[in-house]
């Protein structure tokens, strides 16, 4: 048995999400503000904390709705449920449980009805009025209340204009319904989870969800289902530098909670063990005796103003000594110097990193053994254990280095379920979900883990919302080259894509190396750009990941221009007329017609290419920009401007900035070389064979070009090449648009 997935609705910006589960662990990813974190308070809130409910949670443009049926309250003064508006509008989580014939009897409360495929259950937790017409006649009697009021201020009032900028300007409580549920606590006064049982055959794929049945359940039918644990980001894992030790959350505090929760004093005692308690008997006796003869003036003292009291009883002082008294000390727990036991250190003076590291992990373990060993109200053991132990991190990366974030993501589900109850009983099920912004993180785990968050405008409501994209669903079964070459690249460069606001693919060193440059230059430093290093023949492996982030991509690639010579295509400088073809992967796969190959690979290809528009560069969110014609002026006496056509950025950035190459010769590096290409060439086409020359038979002279450039004192200067800049304009739109400037200024 485990959670397949879950439905949200109208809980803050998760307007409509699915989100599927992966069988053991589900990773959140997304970039600022995209609804992770609302997908974790959701699941936890509805599950767990149900008391955390504000009207905060509730999508904003939601109140509008909802204040209609108060207004419709109050002003025809007539009661209506309104029950199918409501469950439009009111926050909700659909829990969808798989289910194994063998395991159907557990589930018994929520079959929907004896021709249940067995297959799914499903469980409706909707945040909903407990009595809507209680809640219709407090709320209609509090409003006419106000109306008496502003009444009585009328008659009471002559100066009609100090009138009507008094009830224009006075708000009274409630101004609506969401005023009277946002004031104190009526929103927990008159609202509730209630559950309902849902039916898998109604379970639609296309991302909306079937009604809600008429008759809700007496009680919670998850509980005996579904054990749920949270490390929420706020916990407090914090330096103890300037605090009470009271105040933290210890190491040494978490061992305490671990042996108190776990064992007693009297746990597995065996027969040499009875000595110990023999010897704690005595200790006791014998530091009563100290204790009462250091406390004896005191004592007596307070014997003069006839205290205690009742009778005049004598006062002693109890001792008692437990086992567990021996790490309630803030060194109960040392760090000992590996081969040197005898000298430690408390853990508060150990690093912080290492200790956030150990803590989360013990919190894990407890969790574990909870589980498996849950004990009742009596502290007896229970029978039951839940099939289902759904544990949730939100953002671990809060308090842990990169070393320790990757030690914990391997070791994570492993703390969860290394222990005989587990390894013995294939019923029992642990799910793990995360939520993170690392990187780090996000390369210890398999792709299919991942869940995209995905930041959207909804032109309907007008507001962000968000929506959750499966990445296990990215590549087909045809597609294991691809999706290896791409889950592989993610996870050996670090790759940032999943938290980025926008892509940007470069063809090599000096594009990357350079970039960041660029995309300053455009106004784009609000925002975060992920800028990916992918050799110009495999960038076209990652359209299916873009396509499914639908992240605005900018693909900077080169033209590479082939022409023939002595029967065979070899690269050559581009030019129109001239009968060449692009050898370039990445344009071929975005800008192909309908029919594989229509035009790409003609004899005509770079004509076409070279005269294409920019808008018709574009494939749904990916733009691609690739070399284009620059006005170069070659020599300063003459007015004469030539056209040439770059093969490389290199080359581009060269003819974008010739103002560099009009100076004396000065330090080391490609600069320099191209400086005295250019003081030795008869002609631009002359000085643009020897750039062509030298690029392509030293491939290293592109990333020390771009290096030497960095140290130049005019690199604020350096001018972005024009089919880059047009690139990042383009890029610049695409973002302001997103983010609710229509007109992407």
């Amino acid at each position: 048995m485990k959670i397949d997935h879950i439905h949200i609705r109208n809980f803050r910006k998760l307007k409509n999400c699915r989100i599927d589960f992966d069988e053991k662990q589900t990773i959140f990813v997304g970039a600022n503000n995209s609804g992770k974190t609302s997908a974790m308070s959701a699941i936890v809130w509805f599950l767990k904390y149900k008391d955390r409910f504000t009207t905060r949670e509730f999508t904003l443009t939601n109140w509008v709705c909802i204040n209609k049926i108060g207004d419709s309250w109050v002003t025809k003064d007539k009661y209506r449920n309104y029950s199918n508006l409501w469950d439009t509008l009111i926050p909700s989580l659909d829990i969808w449980i798989s289910v194994s014939e063998e395991e159907a009897y557990k589930v018994y409360k929520i079959i929907p009805s004896l021709d249940w495929k067995k297959d799914v259950v499903g469980v409706r937790l909707r945040f909903e009025p407990k009595e809507i017409k209680t809640l219709y006649d407090d709320y209609t009697a509090r409003f006419k209340k106000k109306e008496e009021k502003l009444k009585d201020y009328t008659r009471n009032t002559d100066n009609k204009e100090e009138l009507t900028k008094t009830t224009n300007d006075i708000k009274l409580y409630p101004e609506n319904l969401w005023d009277f549920l946002n004031h104190e606590n009526n929103l927990g006064k008159y609202f509730e989870i209630k559950y309902y049982v849902l039916d898998s055959k109604n379970l639609r794929e296309d991302g909306d969800v079937q009604y809600t049945p008429q008759n809700a359940l007496d009680e919670n039918p998850l509980s005996e289902l579904v054990k749920i644990d949270a490390i929420e980001a706020y916990r407090e894992f914090t330096d103890p530098e300037g605090k009470n030790d009271n105040d933290i959350d210890t190491l040494s505090k978490q061992l305490q909670k671990y042996y108190k929760d776990n064992f007693d004093d009297d746990d597995g005692l065996f027969e040499n063990d009875l000595s110990l308690i023999r010897d704690l008997n005595k200790a006791n006796e014998t530091f009563d005796k100290k204790l009462n003869r250091s406390f004896e003036v005191p004592i007596a003292e307070l014997a003069r103003i006839n205290y205690p009291g009742f009778q005049n009883p004598n006062i002693r002082v109890k001792s008692v000594i437990k086992i567990v008294d021996s790490i309630t000390h803030d060194s109960s727990v040392q760090f000992a110097i590996q081969g040197k036991e005898h000298l430690s250190l408390p853990e508060k003076y150990n690093g912080l990193g290492l200790r956030n590291l150990i803590s989360m992990y013990l919190k894990l373990v407890q969790f574990r053994e909870q589980w498996t060993h849950p004990k009742g109200n009596d502290t007896q053991q229970k029978t039951l254990i839940e099939p289902i132990h759904l544990v949730l991190i939100e953002e671990p990366e809060a308090h842990l280095h990169a070393q320790a974030q990757q030690v914990f993501i391997r070791r994570a589900l492993e703390a969860l379920s290394d222990n005989d109850v587990l390894k013995d009983n294939n019923e029992l099920n642990t799910q793990l979900v995360i939520t993170t912004h690392s990187n780090h993180i996000v390369n210890e785990v398999d792709m299919n883990c991942l869940r995209y968050f995905q930041r959207i405008f909804d032109d309907k409501i007008e507001i962000p919302v968000s929506k959750v994209v499966n990445l296990s669903r990215t590549f087909g079964k045809d597609e294991n080259d691809t999706r290896y070459f791409v889950s592989r690249y993610i996870r050996l460069t670090h790759c940032d894509i999943f938290f980025a606001d926008a892509i940007v693919l470069v063809e090599g060193a000096a594009e990357r190396i350079l970039m960041p440059e660029f995309i300053k230059n455009a106004g784009l430093n609000s925002y975060y750009i992920s800028i990916i290093e992918v050799n110009g023949s495999h960038a076209h492996r990652f359209s299916n990941l873009i396509d499914k982030l639908s992240i605005p991509t900018l693909i900077v690639t080169d033209i590479d221009t082939q022409e023939q010579s002595d029967g065979e295509w070899k690269p050559a400088l581009p030019g129109k007329g001239k009968k060449q073809k692009t050898n370039n992967d990445t344009i071929k796969h975005w800008l192909e017609m309908e029919a594989p190959n229509a035009w790409i690979s003609n004899d005509d290809a770079v004509d076409k290419l070279l005269d294409m528009k920019f808008k018709d560069k574009q494939k749904n969110n990916v733009q691609i920009a690739y070399q284009t014609a620059i006005q170069v002026k070659w020599d300063d006496k003459q007015d004469t401007v030539q056209c040439v056509y770059p093969y490389t950025f290199e080359d581009s950035l060269v003819f974008s900035n010739m103002q560099l190459f009009d100076k004396k010769e000065k330090g080391k590096g490609a600069v320099t070389t191209f400086y005295n290409y250019k003081t030795k060439s008869e002609n631009l086409n002359d000085f643009h064979q020897k750039i062509f020359q030298k690029l392509k038979s030293e491939s290293g002279i592109k990333a020390d070009f771009a290096n030497t450039l960095l140290l130049d004192e005019d690199f604020d200067k350096i001018n972005t090449p024009e089919y880059i800049k047009e690139g990042l304009i383009w890029l610049k739109g695409q973002l302001d648009s997103k983010n609710g400037n229509k007109d992407g200024k």
